[in-house]
């Protein structure tokens, strides 16, 4: 009796589970059902790399660390948030979102980064959800999504802090073509129709870049075979109302940051601007297929003899084939004029027509756009699925897809901190005349850890690339000082006011080099040139107040720690105690 109940227990085991483990199409079914989960999971591991970052001083430091909007979250300092251009842009949600995690937990870089990683699953769970919707088809969902997930090309998004802006407007841009499907689906009800429009004014407040909803609406409409008459049009003209508004908004915060116009004065003519602009999708296209040598910055070329480099000369060429061969297929055409026509409509407002700063192709412009390449690949695939070359591109895009990861988990590396990430990107642009921006920044790294040598290195080849590098000659001369080389120092504030007459900080550092060697008369003249730039700087006062005592003017010396002291610098009341205590007027 006991052998035949062992028997039938294996008999049982036989029949009921591993027929159902071995079974191909319940696997398959299965793995349908759980992909998304899968990704999801795949997602956070890989970039749970991440959370050993820091912040870096590419952005960083001015955004967050340095940004005062950050660290006031009452009434009026969220007033003065969503007031405010922070930086030269206009992105209250994104800093209002900093503000809140400052309010809680401070500067720990760790917290900072497990929001932009939970924000790209997020969006990575809505780039499937609208996928599958429009192809109808989980396999393109999938395909889509996991592209989406794991391509190195939107690491910056995910592993730089500051690039939050991204994030937060692709979920409320995701979410609104969600809604918007929703839309069309029920009929037209006007509720799904309010909440598209909210959720696109949330995606605006993030980042002006959601101005391209209105024209993915179009897209979505011609895809989905909706007709476009009147009524399609018109209810499009609140929203590109709104995106008028906030295309002015982002005019004024870019001038107001100086960021407009820095092409104007680079010695490209009209054509080679137009081999420029047509560089630009080449390159996005290339990058989509091979992310091999990204960088934090892709500089404008050099010109060599009125010329570009002659690969900017073939990007025209390719795109023209890259038109032509679209048009020649008749399998997927619609498709393909979908993911294009997806492609360029969110990445119009990217492009460097006119220059936004020295980067001509910055990566994270593709963090949305690519999605319409990705569903192009993703419907091939799922047609594929139906022949009998499924296996064979199943394994193939298995392997892309494996290569993809690897490259994204050593990119998230890169962002480790601002010495990894200067270094990578000064390698990646040996055939750049100048990266001294990338100098400079790995060197002020490298002065707060105390390596004073190697920091006084990367400064000489910042200015070696940029002459006119007046940063560069004023952090160079700080370095000297802590090396007690006073005379190098002296040459570097100079050089500096030379080139920037109006360098507060130099002003205020070669004022502490003079006063350390005894010139104290310079010293206060430094100072007062300071004050004139910078009058409210508490701590300027204090330090004049000492250079003055020590030329025997005790009466300013007590007036500059009086103000010192007004503007809440506790040494300078210590001055006044000690000193000045007859005279004290706190």
């Amino acid at each position: 009796m006991p052998g035949k109940q062992k028997e039938s227990l294996l008999s049982f085991s036989r029949k009921s589970i591993f027929p159902v483990i071995t079974d191909k199409k319940a696997l398959y079914a299965l793995f349908l059902k759980q992909a998304p989960y899968l990704i999801l999971i795949l997602t956070a591991l890989l970039y749970s790399r991440a959370f050993f970052s820091g912040f870096n001083n590419f952005d960083d430091d001015s955004f967050i660390l340095n940004n005062p909007l950050v660290k006031d979250i009452s009434w009026k300092g969220i007033q003065a948030i969503f007031t405010t251009f922070s930086t030269g842009k206009y992105q209250p949600l994104t800093t209002f979102s900093f503000a809140i995690e400052y309010n809680y937990f401070g500067f720990k870089p760790s917290v900072y980064h497990f929001t932009d990683v939970m924000l790209h699953l997020l969006c990575t769970l809505y780039v499937f959800k609208i996928t599958e919707r429009l192809s109808g088809n989980r396999i393109t969902a999938i395909v889509v999504a996991v592209l989406f997930a794991v391509h190195p090309m939107h690491v910056e998004e995910v592993a730089w802090a500051s690039e939050r802006k991204d994030l937060l407007y692709a979920i409320f841009y995701l979410i609104a073509m969600k809604v918007y499907l929703e839309y069309t689906d029920s009929g037209f009800r006007f509720k799904y129709y309010l909440y598209t429009f909210l959720l696109f004014l949330l995606s605006l407040l993030s980042k002006t870049e959601a101005i391209t909803l209105p024209l993915i609406m179009i897209v979505m409409d011609v895809y989905t075979g909706r007709k476009i008459n009147a009524k399609a049009l018109l209810e499009k003209l609140p929203f590109l109302l709104v995106s008028v508004f906030f295309v002015v908004i982002g005019l004024l915060s870019q001038s107001t940051g100086g960021a407009l116009g820095q092409l104007s004065t680079a010695p490209y003519g009209i054509i080679n601007r137009i081999f420029l602009f047509t560089s630009v999708f080449a390159f996005y296209i290339v990058k989509l297929i091979a992310p091999f040598g990204l960088s934090a910055m892709h500089y404008y070329p050099d010109m060599h003899n009125g010329a570009l480099p002659w690969l900017y000369y073939t990007s025209l060429p390719f795109l023209v084939f890259i038109v032509w061969f679209v048009a020649r297929r008749s399998l997927l055409r619609k498709e393909m004029i979908f993911g294009i026509s997806f492609f360029v409509a969110t990445i119009s407002v990217m492009p460097q027509i006119v220059s936004v700063g020295p980067s001509l192709t910055p990566e994270r412009y593709t963090y949305i756009p690519y999605i319409g390449f990705f569903f192009i690949i993703g419907q091939w695939i799922a047609s594929v699925a139906l022949t009998r070359y499924k296996l064979m591109v199943a394994g193939l895009f298995s392997l892309f897809i494996i290569v993809l990861c690897v490259q994204t988990w050593l990119r998230i590396g890169v962002w480790k901190n601002t010495d990894t990430l200067s270094t990578d990107a000064i390698e990646k642009n040996t055939d750049v005349a100048n990266c001294s921006l990338f100098y400079c920044l790995r060197a002020n790294y490298r002065f707060k850890a105390g390596d004073i040598p190697g920091s006084i290195d990367d400064f000489s080849e910042a200015v070696k690339e940029d002459p006119n590098y007046f940063e560069a000659y004023c952090n160079r001369g700080a370095a000297y000082f802590q090396t007690g080389d006073m005379k190098a120092a002296m040459y570097d504030f100079d050089k500096a006011l030379h080139i920037n007459p109006k360098d507060a900080r130099s002003y205020s550092n070669r004022a502490g080099c003079k006063a350390s060697t005894g010139d104290f008369t310079g010293a206060l003249a430094d100072y007062d040139s300071f004050l004139k730039l910078q009058p409210g700087d508490k701590t300027a006062y204090a330090d004049r107040g000492m250079v003055r005592l020590n030329l025997k003017d005790t009466t300013g010396a007590c007036e500059d720690w009086n103000k010192a002291a007004a503007l809440g610098n506790d040494m300078a009341v210590d001055l006044l105690q000690h000193f000045c205590a007859p005279k004290l007027q706190l």
